[in-house]
């Protein structure tokens, strides 16, 4: 089916000095055909007129401006080689209906890649639904942050590593769907269990309605560490099976770098406390409860007027050992010494052990008192 793509990326992309005999696979020939046909319809050929005019699973393109040539990015199916072709009308229709065998096209390169910054996870159309990853250890706390999200419901993050190799990721309770749209090592969708026929449905903010299958979806536990691998070099590690392929949905988002990602917002922060999700997840409300029950209980003296700034660091603190420092020692006397050096907290009386009674009181949110009917 035709439809929309955004363009390719000039910077992830680097076209070979000399143009190479192509032979025509059999998708783009089909690719071809669906074209071919739009010029016989007598479409309005200014609709085709764009890099990003016309698109199938395997091909993108459309009209040169001022021309009557037509240029294309063909993406071979096994994920490894990216070819740009341009041809008139003619040639289209040759191709379509099997009269033409050959043709020059230029290789792009999508394996030469070099650091370009700092990694970048996204999940939200807002300024602060973004991090540029300081450090793995920070950008660990957001992803239990997210998880935490999705313990309610289905939430998305797309992902750029250092090399500019991209993921769009589905986290749906404890386990997550990856979709690798850009990498050196060419995209894929994430294996699960075969066998399941289950599916959810998602929108997300850039994609849209998209369906999730359970067969594409892994736990959580190897997902985040493969993420966190992902950050720092591109690839997945051992532990992820990639399936060599995509819907044509997402790979689109191959085309679109994190210099463009970056352009469409504000200056992302580094710091996890300053995002989002410091007071989306349910964190935050664990972190307000637990701010109340201690300051009622005299064990913690704040700046009232930057509350809701302790009370984000808070939550980046629960997210972090919170569920550990209910049970663990070592955990509470961690959290006491970071929670007593917050900004804002200007002393904190509460001991380890305090902060575990606390901790186990405020987690869950108090439920409300039901009268029962006397009989």
């Amino acid at each position: 089916m035709v439809g929309w793509r955004l363009d390719l990326d000039p910077v992830l992309v680097v076209r070979s000095e000399m143009r190479q005999s192509f032979q025509i696979p059999y998708d783009l020939r089909e690719f071809m055909r669906e074209v071919s046909d739009q010029l016989d319809s007598g479409a309005d050929r200014s609709s085709l007129v764009g890099p990003d005019a016309l698109q199938t699973e395997c091909a993108r393109g459309g009209r040169i401006e001022d021309s009557d040539q037509y240029e294309f990015t063909y993406f071979a199916a096994d994920g490894h080689g990216r070819w740009q072709i341009v041809v008139g009308e003619q040639q289209i229709h040759d191709i379509a209906h099997g009269q033409l065998f050959e043709i020059e096209a230029d290789q792009l390169d999508t394996n030469t890649r070099t650091s370009r910054g700092e990694a970048l996870i996204v999940w939200g159309e807002y300024d602060e639904d973004a991090l540029r990853v300081r450090s793995l250890f920070d950008l660990g706390i957001v992803l239990d942050a997210l998880h935490s999200m999705a313990q309610l419901e289905p939430c998305t993050l797309r992902m750029w590593s250092v090399t500019d190799d991209q993921a769009l990721v589905v986290i749906n309770g404890d386990e997550c769907a990856i979709f690798v749209v850009a990498s050196g090592d060419g995209y894929g969708t994430s294996i699960g269990d075969p066998t399941r026929s289950d599916q959810f449905d998602i929108v997300d903010h850039d994609a849209g309605a998209m369906t999730v299958f359970g067969r594409d979806c892994i736990p959580w536990r190897v997902g985040r560490l493969a993420l966190i691998q992902f950050a720092e070099d591109g690839k997945l590690g051992g532990e992820v099976i990639l399936e060599g392929s995509i819907s044509s949905q997402l790979l689109m988002f191959g085309d679109f770098d994190r210099q463009a990602e970056l352009e469409s917002r504000h200056a992302p922060t580094a710091d996890p406390a300053m995002s989002s999700v410091a007071m989306k997840s349910p964190n935050a409300a664990w972190a307000k409860r637990l701010l109340d029950s201690l300051l009622d209980l005299q064990l913690i003296e704040i700046d009232t007027s930057i509350r809701d700034a302790v009370t984000a660091r808070l939550s980046i603190l629960l997210t972090q050992l919170g569920t550990e420092a209910q049970d663990s020692p070592e955990a509470a006397h961690s959290l006491q010494r970071s929670l007593a050096k917050l900004r804002g907290v200007g002393a904190l009386f509460a001991t380890a052990g305090d902060l575990q009674i606390s901790l186990r009181r405020t987690q869950d949110a108090p439920t409300m008192p039901v009268d029962v009917p006397l009989s």
